[in-house]
């Protein structure tokens, strides 16, 4: 299974804060069969940085060579006015260095409009990656059908399923098989930990179809490496 929303790159971002952190949390992947992880630390328009994470990500794959996990660089970024402009400069990291990009938008109604932004995307070439959907409760029911005919796909955070507020959603979208990517959004050894099992449960006992979706051999970068 891929991991594709971490944030596990120690000392970069709100993440984990330390290589020994990182390691607890790299414990837990071996624990859950996860065999690829996205590191997705944050970027934005005040902070991109993209050759100081690589050049973290490169002392980071020396130090974690001996877990059986692939590791890929990516971010999570915060979308703005001007995002398009940094991301073909590449002031910006893409998934693996791919057309996948992962985005995070504001939880505002007024100050994001994410069906726009995501054709605004796609039409540049890329394969935008909604981080998170489910907390964007202003998105209305024809939101989510947009966001994917403009080119989008919907991430959605493997926690959420353990939170009631999010069960009615989640079941919608994956009745109509609409969600792309069930990730961890990893940020630490504690309380955000990497944790499948609600999810897991879930979808083994409501949507036993997608188990091998979202569970099984599922790395899109297999062979980008």
């Amino acid at each position: 299974m891929l991991d594709i929303h971490s944030h596990i790159l120690p000392g970069v971002d709100d993440g984990s804060k330390s290589m020994e952190m990182t390691k607890n949390i790299l414990s837990r992947y071996v624990e859950e069969g996860i065999s690829a992880v996205m590191c997705t630390p944050h970027q934005s328009a005040q902070l991109r940085r993209s050759a100081v994470l690589r050049e973290r990500f490169a002392l980071f794959k020396e130090e974690v060579s001996s877990y059986p996990v692939d590791f890929y660089l990516g971010s999570e970024i915060y979308y703005y006015d001007g995002m398009l402009a940094d991301l073909k400069s590449g002031e910006l990291l893409t998934l693996n260095d791919t057309s996948y990009v992962l985005v995070e938008f504001s939880t505002r109604a007024e100050l994001a409009n994410i069906p726009d932004a995501v054709y605004e995307l796609s039409l540049a070439g890329y394969k935008p990656i909604v981080a998170h959907v489910e907390r964007y409760d202003y998105l209305e029911k024809s939101s989510y059908e947009e966001i994917i005919s403009n080119g989008g796909m919907l991430q959605v955070n493997s926690s959420s399923f353990g939170k009631k507020e999010h069960l009615g959603l989640l079941k919608r979208l994956l009745k109509r098989d609409m969600i792309s990517f069930i990730a961890s959004d990893a940020h630490s050894d504690g309380r955000r930990n990497v944790d499948f099992s609600a999810a897991r449960k879930f979808i083994a006992k409501k949507f036993p179809a997608l188990v091998q979706k979202f569970f099984g051999d599922n790395n899109i970068f297999a062979s980008q490496t």
